[in-house]
Formats: structure tokens, sequence, C-alpha cells
């Protein structure tokens, strides 16, 4: 009775303090409720500290999907082939023509001798996804039925152009 009142006592004092809780240095593998300690104010914490700090949900999600951040890229690397590409496109849509096929034609044909292009399905109807992978950065984008997007960017933190798929 006495260890669950000590665990019910510590676990209201994590509640109320809103602070994780610590194990005091020297209780052993498996401590008992009353070895557990509410963390102190961070202005009584010794260096280093033995309490954690959470950071919050929003940051936590914002930290996974970190791998999609693109650095700033001069625009004169890819600004000439971009415009070209998006030139291509609206041909593209004047004659109606869609499809992996056809968007792997334009893409190829603007990007530079030796580079590495991924033209690859982008879900529903006839979306294609496609990088074209230059010196510093990438263009990218899609191509539907409806609309069309071409992109100047630098290499994503997880490296290359497009993201895995199902991310």
């Amino acid at each position: 009775m006495k260890v669950l009142a000590a665990f019910v006592a510590v676990l209201l004092s994590v509640v109320l303090n809103g602070c994780g809780v610590v194990r005091t240095l020297g209780a052993g593998p498996s401590p008992s409720p009353s070895a557990l300690l509410p963390c102190p104010e961070a202005a009584e914490l010794p260096t280093p500290s033995p309490c954690v700090t959470m950071p919050s949900w929003e940051q936590k999600h914002a930290d996974n999907k970190s791998y999609r951040q693109r650095a700033t890229l001069s625009p004169e690397v890819a600004a000439p082939v971009a415009k070209e590409l998006r030139g291509k496109f609206a041909d593209l849509r004047e004659r109606e023509l869609r499809g992996e096929t056809h968007v792997a034609k334009a893409v190829r044909a603007v990007a530079p001798q030796g580079t590495n292009v991924i033209i690859r399905a982008g879900g529903a109807g006839s979306a294609v996804v496609f990088a074209i992978e230059l010196r510093g950065g990438c263009v990218t984008g899609f191509y539907n039925e409806r609309e069309s997007k071409v992109e100047v960017g630098s290499y994503i933190k997880d490296g290359g152009c497009l993201t895995a798929p199902g991310h």
C-alpha cells in the first residue's frame, strides 16, 4: 500500500508540475516508485541534467518532415532548363498530350546531356512526377491532365531531387 501511495504521489507531482520523472542515481536497475523524483526547475538543475525535456508535437512533426526541405539555389543554374520545360509542357497541353511517355520525352529533351533524369508515375490518372538532377540542384515538378508545376531547388536533406516513393 505504501508503494502505491508513493507512486500516486509521484504521478500527481509529475502531472501537476509538468515535468518528467527521473530515477535517482544509484537506485538500481528497477527502482521502486519511491525512487522516482519529479524533475527540479531548470534553474536548480546541475549540468548535465538528468531530466529530459521533450519537444512539442509540432516540433517533432516538423523535424520528421525536414527531409523534404531544400536549400536555396542560385537561379542561374536551373532557370533556363525550367523555362524551356514550361514551354514544352504548354505545347503538350495545347496538343492534349499526357502520360508518362510524352512527359518523359519533354523532360529528356530539355535536360543537359549526361544529366540524371527521374520520371515516375505520380498517382491518380496521368500524373507524372519528374526530376532533372543538375550540378548543385534540381528542376522538379509534375504534369497531369489539369495542371503542371516546374520548380527549381537544391537537393533535399535526404539527398537527391525527389523524396523516396511513399513519403
